[in-house]
């Protein structure tokens, strides 16, 4: 893997943890965690447009699906750390969120972050 493509998966991990954290700060409380139901359907989202933007990466940079281990890794550590230091710190980074919400945070992240890495093990098609 060549360093501009490191630098594509980290950068778009970045992006998309942060949206993902700035989407859950904004509508966490008041809207995402009112019912279980939308929580659960917002997790799952979120992890769909986790993992949409990992593989849209991949077809960018053309990488085989056999060697997409490292681009996941890769893709994936600044939101496992940067989430990691949200949790850690929720009630700084959130202060109007409910102490409850740190683990639904975390939850949401781990569902997001699953589906990514899940998706690495995918088999291609089979042509006829």
């Amino acid at each position: 893997m060549s360093k501009l493509d490191a630098l594509a998966f980290g950068g778009t991990g970045l992006a998309v943890w942060s949206a993902a954290t700035l989407f859950y700060a904004a509508f966490g409380g008041g809207l995402i965690e009112s019912a279980f139901w939308f929580y659960a359907v917002n997790a799952f989202a979120a992890a769909a447009a986790l993992t949409f933007a990992f593989h849209a990466v991949t077809r960018l940079t053309r990488t085989p699906r056999r060697r997409r281990l490292m681009p996941m890794i890769l893709y994936s550590t600044p939101g496992l750390v940067g989430g990691a230091l949200v949790v850690a710190r929720y009630a700084e980074v959130m202060p109007t969120g409910d102490p409850v919400s740190v683990g639904r945070y975390g939850a949401f992240l781990a569902v997001a972050y699953l589906a990514v890495a899940a998706s690495i093990f995918e088999r291609a098609p089979h042509k006829a």
